[in-house]
């Protein structure tokens, strides 16, 4: 079975990929790739509109290095202390004096150290049932109109391949029902996410990578950013060693001189 995606790949000087389910101020670490709802938001930003049909969407990624930065800012909880702050006093004063007076009196600094990934590699694929928001998306990224980062605002994001943020693909779908018929067909999962029902002891992918609690979507895709609330799903963390899967449905891209496998996250 065929099926049309983009296919997208840009470097990164560095990265930075919040972990939404640590919530700590003294020491900050990344994610090996960034989650879906990141790369949605930058698509989102980048195409100005919400984009309302199913969207696939899967990443495959590898870093240089890992090191520990540090910064002397506001704590997790400033700004929504800061929010409640103002409600709670009313409409007394300006924005500007709301800010000085809460940071002078009220609020702390934070010492973080924080990860942050050197010489970042994605390679991102997007497939939707909207034949409309599918151009759309292609049409943003292949003349983008705005600054475009995956992560924090200075991580940027720029073409592997000079002018080329994104290639129209073909993509095959198979599913695997045994180990040895992957390793015959070369199909091995490498530097991605899987994603994995905790309720199946039968899936041995659960004991060959990191678990993550990850962001997959959001409960109102209406609700301004502020307000969103996270629909979390599971997944595995495979690594360069990778696996080759089995009882799963994988995604395929061939160029002819190499395979990528993947699933959708």
């Amino acid at each position: 079975m065929s099926k049309k995606a983009l296919r997208i790949r840009v470097k990164q000087p560095t990265a930075h990929y919040r972990d939404h389910k640590v919530s700590q101020n003294e020491y900050i670490d990344t994610l090996e790739l960034p989650p879906k709802t990141t790369i949605m938001g930058m698509l989102t930003y980048l195409c100005d509109r919400r984009l309302k049909s199913p969207i696939d969407i899967a990443v495959i990624g590898f870093y240089k290095s890992k090191e520990i930065e540090f910064s002397r800012g506001e704590r997790i909880s400033f700004w929504d202390d800061y929010r409640k702050f103002k409600k709670k006093v009313e409409n007394r004063l300006s924005d500007g004096e709301y800010y000085d007076y809460y940071k002078s009196e009220l609020a702390e600094n934070s010492i973080l150290n924080y990860e942050v990934l050197k010489d970042v590699q994605l390679t991102i694929y997007i497939s939707t049932e909207s034949n409309e928001e599918f151009q759309i998306i292609k049409n943003s990224l292949e003349s983008p109109s705005k600054y475009m980062n995956i992560g924090r605002k200075e991580d940027f994001i720029i073409p592997i391949v000079k002018g080329v943020f994104v290639e129209e693909v073909y993509l095959e779908e198979k599913y695997i029902s045994e180990t040895k018929e992957a390793i015959k067909e070369q199909l091995k999962i490498m530097n991605s996410y899987i994603k994995v029902d905790l309720k199946d002891s039968s899936n041995d992918i659960l004991s060959k990578g990191a678990l993550y609690a990850l962001p997959s979507t959001y409960k109102d895709l209406e609700a301004d950013k502020v307000d969103r609330k996270f629909i979390f799903s599971h997944y595995i963390y495979v690594d360069k060693e990778g696996i080759y899967p089995k009882n799963i449905t994988v995604n395929i891209y061939d160029d002819g001189k190499k395979k990528e496998v993947f699933t959708w996250l």
